[in-house]
């Protein structure tokens, strides 16, 4: 890996590409797992003042230790390295976060966290189920930021999970690569208000005593857990010891387009029970989706639609407005509690004229991007729409109660054709029979599940596809009270 950067390359660049009119900035959509963490390592070889990160998920992993590395790297060269991670990561990889913010250019902040019982895994844990009323309001926001006029937003947590690397979970995620103008200042302002939050506490403050080594010794030791012979074949660890791409090569094509970032605000969680509305962003939403005339697609890995006094998409039903719908089906949602949520309003849906459909789990199809939305993908965890050809949004944003009050959320929306018809795409692919169920009742008014087999012949299931103990976390979730915690 060579670190021969021009100074200023990546502000020129922004520049360039990135603000064709005081209203506009570039923009590229990253349906792609391997792109998307690409383009995050590229920007992160590129950084020459900054790189701000907002993240609700920092799981340890093959692309989680390649970018702490490439982190490093660019705080050794100068880079002001600002990490705000939910105190929900913390729990697995808050030694690494010390070692990192041993280093003078890196300082590690913490969203809503537990102040004792910090020092073990377990007792953290224990920490956060102690204090369920507040362990339950997250920061759910995703956001990459280098030198302030390039930026990521979307659905990814910082996790190999969220770029389909063939772990355990690969998630179906889409993200929006920002530059300069309107937009890219958006970011900024959302990553200082958050930074500056009244919920957020430093780390060295929660957890003052040495973990045992320093950001030289985590240096080290990513070194040797990225050079083992079992991993050189990963295509994210030939990213980080590639020689260095050109800047416009790694960034791509961006087209120049307006739209606006949403954020809910940082002193969300602190207020007891539920927020006032002028703290959150779903009424924002609510009025983007109010304002569709023909037909809108959503894209949202929980789905519970109970919050029709901020978004009211039952409403589009009622005039007539096509809604299409696509979510986790019960075997492929991580969290199958919600899915008890979700079930009543499936049938609501579906009378009212909806199309619905639900990812499958663990499918595999054939001649397709591996790392594409969607593809090689075991859970939905997107969270998009398109809105009559013109309008998108992009984000971190469920339809869900917890997305609504309880969690920290951000989206992007742009008005842009080129982009609309790309996301559509990339939703339609994901539609298809061979990667996700659709939904229907049958001539007796009973839900069924239409999909394909292995030799993509069509075929027609009568009963919800799921093991007894997914089943059994979805009755959980229909339970009184359980809902506006989802």
């Amino acid at each position: 890996m060579t670190n021969d950067i021009n100074d200023d390359a990546l502000k020129r660049w922004a520049r360039q590409h990135g603000q064709a009119s005081d209203s506009t900035s570039g923009m590229r959509l990253l349906p792609d797992g391997l792109d998307a963490f690409e383009v995050r390592a590229h920007l992160a070889r590129y950084a020459q003042d900054s790189i701000d990160s907002l993240s609700y998920l920092l799981e340890d992993g093959i692309t989680t230790r390649v970018l702490m590395a490439e982190l490093l790297v660019a705080a050794e060269r100068g880079v002001r390295i600002r990490m705000l991670v939910d105190d929900m990561s913390a729990i697995g990889v808050q030694d690494m976060l010390r070692a990192m913010q041993t280093h003078p250019n890196i300082e590690v902040r913490l969203f809503n966290p537990v102040t004792f019982w910090r020092r073990y895994t377990w007792s953290h844990r224990l920490a956060m189920a102690l204090t369920l009323r507040r362990s339950h309001r997250r920061m759910h926001n995703k956001l990459w930021l280098v030198d302030g006029v390039v930026g990521i937003a979307g659905g990814r947590n910082l996790g190999d999970d969220y770029f389909i690397t063939n772990s355990e979970y690969n998630f179906a995620d889409l993200d929006m690569l920002v530059a300069d103008g309107p937009v890219a200042a958006q970011m900024r302002e959302c990553f200082s208000q958050y930074w500056h939050g009244h919920c957020v506490s430093t780390l060295t403050s929660l957890v003052p005593e040495a973990p045992g080594h320093d950001w030289q010794d985590l240096r080290e030791t990513l070194r040797q857990q990225l050079s083992g012979e079992e991993l050189a074949d990963s295509a994210f660890l030939s990213i980080h010891h590639g020689e260095q791409r050109a800047l416009e090569e790694g960034l791509g094509e961006l087209v120049q387009t307006h739209g606006e970032l949403y954020w809910d605000h940082p002193d969300k969680p602190c207020q007891p029970g539920y927020p006032s509305r002028d703290l959150i962003m779903g009424p924002a939403i609510g009025a983007m989706v109010a304002d569709t005339q023909s037909h809108i697609k959503i894209v949202s890995a929980y789905f519970i639609p109970s919050e029709r006094d901020v978004i009211d998409i039952e409403a589009l039903l009622e005039k007539g407005v096509k809604v299409t719908v696509l979510t986790n089906s019960l075997q492929a949602s991580d969290t199958p509690i919600v899915n008890g949520s979700y079930a009543p309003w499936r049938r609501r849906f579906l009378e009212k004229g909806a199309r619905m459909h639900e990812l499958r789990h663990g499918h595999k199809p054939r001649r397709r991007r591996r790392h594409h939305f969607g593809i090689m993908a075991s859970s939905l965890h997107g969270k998009a729409m398109v809105m009559d050809d013109r309008r998108l949004f992009v984000g971190s944003f469920n339809i869900d109660p917890r997305s609504t009050w309880w969690n920290n959320e951000m989206g992007l929306m742009v008005e842009h054709k080129g982009l609309v018809s790309e996301l559509d795409d990339v939703i339609e692919r994901a539609l298809r029979p061979d990667s996700s169920f659709r939904v229907e009742l049958d001539d007796q008014g009973q839900l069924s599940w239409l999909t394909v087999d292995e030799d993509n012949r069509a075929r027609r299931l009568s009963k919800e596809p799921g093991s007894l103990l997914v089943r059994a976390q979805k009755w959980m979730g229909g339970l009184p009270g359980i809902r506006r915690m989802l």
